[in-house]
């Protein structure tokens, strides 16, 4: 088994390092903090690209939003109340099997104020199931989300007619797929039980039309045990059938999510991925080993991650353990 180089990615971890104040002159402290000062001011500058940026995607999907909100009334309601939360995320990946790839996702939901809040646009490229606002563990989707997802183009209509503390019940329907124009529909129920004060379990459920696939349902299962803030510990299983998929599409992980310093954080995650009666049901299976920590701003994240995978898509290919590692630059936007 070869380790090459990039496995040393993992070494590199964010260390905070204590300084010690010497006592000096008033008048050299004042020089001292005018010197601070004017690093932080040019510093600022130097990274007010990222503000534009920022400032660029939400004018953006505001924008589109006000296009769908224009069908329902006036768009001046727009103003007070419509605002864009989501994310956008870029994520360059190298794998020994699949080489490298450059993969991005982007995830943004807007409430639409002529219809009272009730409706909501949909735009990203994102899994379709993957539509969860409102999750008070939805930031930590990067570190849970397998590094083997499918994603697509998504623009649609979201309805919420119930977003109770402990069940949410959700309708949305749209296109994906972006050029391919695969019509969607779905309605999907999250519930959630506190089982004891550490220990929590959540339930996800989706019943969907698509076009490519038929009628089908997915069903998801959740348990998180965190015995204090710094620890979170989730096993998930997720399967799907449709209409037109011979078979059970199934997927299961197990993840430790450790914060061991403000914004800083390690994980570690073992997955599976298949699909019954395909010519080889489990299709992948792996680990990963994941640093996350806060970057430049509040909105702004940095993740790395590496570990090994082991791949099989053909029944006469042999299943070997390959190395693979990513990066991922997360942004988010809103509320």
């Amino acid at each position: 088994m070869r380790y090459p180089w990039p496995l040393l990615l993992l070494l590199v971890a964010a260390s905070s390092a204590t300084s010690i104040a010497v006592p000096a002159e008033s008048d050299e402290q004042d020089k001292t903090e005018q010197e601070q000062g004017k690093d932080d001011k040019e510093s600022e500058l130097e990274l007010g690209w990222l503000d534009s940026l920022r400032s660029g995607v939400e004018y953006s999907v505001d924008g589109t939003a006000r296009w769908f909100d224009n069908f329902f009334g006036d768009n001046r309601s727009f103003e007070d109340t419509g605002r864009a939360q989501g994310r956008l995320s870029i994520e360059p990946q190298w794998s020994e099997y699949n080489g490298f790839r450059l993969d991005s996702s982007f995830r943004v939901e807007v409430p639409l104020p002529n219809t009272e809040n009730r409706f909501s646009a949909i735009i990203g490229r994102t899994s379709v199931d993957d539509f969860n606002f409102g999750d008070d563990n939805y930031r930590r989707a990067s570190i849970f989300s397998s590094a083997q997802d499918d994603r697509e183009w998504i623009l649609g209509l979201g309805f919420n007619p119930s977003q109770g503390e402990t069940s949410r019940l959700r309708f949305s329907a749209g296109i994906r797929r972006g050029l391919q124009g695969d019509l969607y529909t779905q309605g999907r129920y999250i519930y959630q039980q506190r089982l004891t004060d550490s220990q929590q379990l959540r339930s996800r459920t989706s019943l969907f039309w698509r076009d490519s696939d038929g009628f089908g349902v997915y069903q998801g299962l959740d348990w998180e045990f965190s015995p204090d803030p710094s620890w979170l510990a989730r096993w998930a299983v997720d399967v799907t059938r449709a209409e037109r998929v011979e078979g059970y599409r199934w997927g299961a992980s197990t993840a430790v999510y450790h914060v061991y310093a403000e914004e800083r954080a390690v994980a570690t995650e073992i997955f599976y991925r298949g699909e019954t009666k395909a010519e080889v049901p489990v299709n992948d299976y792996g680990f990963r080993l994941i640093h996350r920590s806060r970057f430049k701003r509040d909105w702004l994240y940095f993740e790395v991650w590496s570990g090994m995978h082991w791949p099989r898509r053909e029944l006469s290919e042999r299943r070997r353990g390959a190395w693979h590692i990513g990066l991922e630059f997360e942004m988010w936007y809103g509320n």
